[in-house]
Parts: C-alpha cells; structure tokens; sequence
C-alpha cells in the first residue's frame, strides 16, 4: 500500500531537492538548519493560504446573504409601507 505523504514530508522533500539543486547534493544533508527554515515558510505560506481561501469563502457567503437579504426586505417594502 502506498501512504500519501503528509505536507511536512512534502515540505521535507521539496525543500531538499531545492537546496541541493541550488547548492549541489547532499548540501541539504550537510545544513539541516536551511532545511528546517524552508520547512517552516512552506509551512506558514501553506497555513496563510488555507485561511485565505477560508476568508474569501465566508466574504462570499456574506455578500450571497447580503444580497438575498436586500432582494427580500425589497419584496417586503409595500406589505410593510403600503
């Protein structure tokens, strides 16, 4: 059975294959301390991107709302008003 990786592995090995295709092999192996510092900002760019996207799904349901709100207090008007 094959595992999915999970995203700090995919992080890992991303940010491996990077440093060692900009600096050579194994330079990665040789400087865990760069390999845990892209680690973390794939990281934090991956955890500000899932609460964007969360930000413009809740922006997008409350403009939905907004709108079908303002359609329903329109149809109301006359019954309210006269």
């Amino acid at each position: 059975m094959t595992e999915i990786p999970t995203a700090a592995a995919r992080h890992l090995a991303e940010a491996t294959r990077a440093i060692d295709a900009q600096f050579g092999d194994g330079y990665a192996r040789d400087h865990p301390e760069l390999v845990a510092s892209l680690v973390q900002s794939a990281t934090i760019d991956a955890a500000v991107a899932t609460g964007y996207g969360a930000h413009q799904e809740a922006l997008a349901a409350a403009r939905q709302i907004s709108a079908e709100m303002g359609e329903t207090i329109l149809k109301l008007k006359p019954r309210i008003f006269g």
